[in-house]
């Protein structure tokens, strides 16, 4: 069996919300105050009663306004079966009793409350009409206050079991074969394992003493061989500790003690002497837990945080499996072990946080000492450490509403789009990419240089502050896989319910084509001749607009004008033609035709037919894509000015393709030095789809 899902009402940031869970693992990801540690409380308060108290007023969601009933905290969650080796024998006689489906597979529902008993409903229908005001609208403040004071002590905590409108409680001996295990971020770990006095640690111990011959069996089902190397063990302690013990008994002067005892009187009641008998699990008070490194003896208080909390999730786990032990604890035992851990990553750096994450996936697979695992993470390495389908995304959409998003099941495998899709994503899910399932919006860029890039131009607009105080993320990937990482923000409510409803903003390069033979070819925009054998627009646009945008009210997509625009570095130059800002380090070297000062020459002149000739002085005889620009050049219908700056952004687009990346580097220092210099700055023009995306995604 596994926990399906949890339905809150009422409790803290969630108003009326269900979220699904999955067998084993589960990731819960989001931004501050997402919900994270809510969810996991909520849980708590079916699964580990002990550790939580009742709920305060603090506990009820802020939105609750209508207080003609009583505000009530419901916390539902159901228990399903799960078929296969994950499945225990014991599994539907825990639940059977709050069934509410019995077959194919059967399926439980708990359910707790927070309420006001029944009894004081008319004493509280009195009192809160007194926090009416003329409108005969509640004042919210004054009807908490009147709760906090008068009725929240009368409050009463229940839980029930199957169908709730039948209020039958839930037996709490069932309950208890629920084992829940809650580790905070903010845990003491050296205090919880120091020493053997600690319950957890003595206890463990006491399990796993003689383990390698029981392994954890009753003495009933041991061999007779066993028994009796069992019973050899016993002895053998027996015989050392009594021989320790005495001589350390005739160590000490009895005498004066049994002097003191007579002077005092106390030796009326009998007198004193030593035992010299202990058992082995007293002396298990005296072990201590050490860390041993390079030959040393390390006190766990010396040993860093981070292996510390590894260290006691480890001897939790242990308790788990301990816990889970009929022969250990008969009727006692736990059924159904649960882990929670708050944000694992405050401890461990990345590649222990994939590391970590990769043992549990295995622990559950295998030694099953948790059966369940919840954990909340702000982590991108723990993210791209698991599979789509164990992430739970909370997040608010774009209309500040919570949501929860499931990124593994908004694709249908029996699709083949949809397979290759996330396959896709879940190879190249790597810790940066990870980033656009944690902001609260998103740019999706197609390079490294618009990734580079696109802040400072959020800084020439006047919105980089904007940029950031949004939370959103630039996550680059390659042009043609835009729509393998759309369809997890591709929200629908009715056909793709789980996708992750925030603003996405597509920008993307024109990349006009032609016809060449029977094959397509990249080319400029003066090459087009607007028939049937050129695009003004790539295919993957046309793709991303009408299977994303025209569907999708969260998405958006932008690109340079078409019939006008190729690439990012294309748009620049043909903003900014003259500009020397577009001048970098990442130029070719002086030995190629194509250098700084050259391209300085060309921008200079002032005529169409002065930059055609100063670039043909500059041309490799063997240059054929140069000479194929110029011939485009003369034989276009455009305007000369348009000729000119066309030609251009073409020069400049030819020397820095083959370095985008490096020449993105040093024109975004340049353009930072640049804006730096304030009212004494160069002007320059970011494209227009540039400033038009930014300012979409900051609105």
């Amino acid at each position: 069996m596994y926990i399906s899902s949890i339905h809150i009402k009422n409790y803290r940031n969630f108003e009326d919300t269900e979220v699904l869970f999955n067998p084993g693992l589960n990731i819960i990801i989001g931004h501050n105050n997402a919900g994270k540690t809510n969810l996991i409380k909520a849980l708590q308060l079916l699964f580990n009663r002990g550790s939580i108290g009742k709920p305060s007023i603090e506990d009820f969601n802020a939105k609750f306004s209508d207080f003609d009933k009583p505000p009530k905290i419901e916390i539902s969650v159901k228990i399903k079966e799960l078929k296969g080796e994950g499945e225990d024998g014991d599994d539907k006689n825990v639940v059977y009793d709050w069934l509410i489906k019995d077959s194919p597979n059967y399926v439980a529902q708990l359910t707790y409350v927070f309420e006001l008993p029944s009894k004081h409903l008319k004493e509280y229908e009195t009192v809160i009409q007194t926090a009416k005001g003329d409108g005969n609208n509640y004042d919210i403040r004054r009807c908490q206050e009147l709760l906090f004071k008068k009725f929240l002590p009368k409050y009463v905590t229940r839980i029930y079991g199957g169908d709730p409108s039948r209020q039958e409680k839930a037996d709490t001996e069932n309950l208890d074969k629920f084992d829940f295990q809650f580790l905070d971020a903010i845990r003491d770990a050296e205090k919880q394992m120091f020493y053997g006095n600690n319950t957890l640690l003595r206890d463990i111990l006491s399990y796993f003493l003689d383990y390698d011959l029981t392994k954890g069996a009753s003495l009933e089902v041991l061999s007779e061989e066993e028994l009796k190397t069992l019973e050899k063990r016993e002895d053998e302690f027996r015989e050392k500790s009594d021989a320790l013990l005495n001589h350390l008994i005739g160590r000490i002067d009895k005498n004066q003690i049994l002097q003191y005892s007579k002077d005092t009187g106390a030796d009326r009641g009998g007198e004193p002497d030593f035992d010299a008998k202990v058992s082995e699990k007293e002396i298990l008070f005296a072990l201590r837990l050490i860390v041993k490194h390079l030959g040393l003896n390390i006190p766990i208080k010396n040993n860093g945080l981070g292996y510390n909390n590894l260290l006691f999730i480890a001897l939790i786990l242990a308790k788990m499996q301990m816990e889970s032990s009929s022969s250990q604890m008969g009727e006692n035992a736990k059924i159904f072990p649960i882990l929670a851990i708050e944000e694992p990553e405050a401890h461990l750096h990345p590649s222990m946080q994939s590391k970590f994450l990769k043992f549990l996936n295995e622990n559950l697979k295998s030694q099953k000492q948790a059966r369940q695992i919840f954990i909340s993470s702000h982590s991108t390495h723990i993210t791209s450490a698991v599979g789509l389908d164990s992430v739970i995304c909370l997040y608010k959409d774009y209309q500040n509403e919570y949501k929860i998003g499931y990124p593994g099941r908004v694709f249908d495998l029996n699709n083949k789009k949809d397979k290759n899709s996330k396959q896709y994503i879940e190879r190249f899910l790597d810790a940066t990419k990870s980033n656009m399932l944690f902001a609260e919006r998103l740019i999706f860029v197609e390079g490294t240089a618009e990734q580079i890039l696109l802040p400072c131009f959020a800084e020439y607009l006047e919105l980089e502050d904007e940029l950031i105080d949004t939370h959103t993320a630039i996550i680059s990937v390659d042009s043609r896989t835009f729509n393998h990482f759309l369809k997890i923000f591709a929200y629908d409510e009715l056909v793709n319910p789980y996708a992750i409803n925030k603003t996405c903003v597509c920008i993307t390069d024109a990349d006009p084509t032609k016809k060449k033979g029977e094959k397509w070819i990249s080319a400029f925009p003066f090459e087009l001749d607007k028939g049937p054998n050129s695009n003004e627009l790539s295919s993957h646009v046309a793709e991303l607009k009408n299977d994303f945008e025209t569907k999708h009210q969260n998405i958006f997509v932008y690109h340079p004008e078409a019939g006008k625009g190729v690439t990012l570095e294309y748009d620049l130059a043909l903003q900014n033609p003259k500009s020397d800002l577009l001048i970098t380090d990442a130029f070719p070297s002086q030995n190629s035709p194509h250098t700084a000062n050259k391209y300085n020459s060309i921008s200079s002149k002032g005529t169409l037919k002065e930059v055609m000739d100063e670039y043909m002085k500059s041309l490799a005889i063997t240059d054929l894509q140069e000479n194929r620009i110029l011939k485009a050049i003369e034989n276009s219908t455009w305007k000369e000015k348009d000729k000119k700056k066309a030609l251009m952004a073409a020069i400049y687009l030819t020397i820095v393709k083959k370095s985008k990346g490096a020449h993105a580097f040093y024109l975004e220092k340049n353009l930072r030095d640049n804006y730096a210099l304030g009212s004494k700055k160069q002007d320059f023009k970011i494209p227009g789809y540039i400033k038009n995306a930014i300012t979409k995604v900051t609105s």
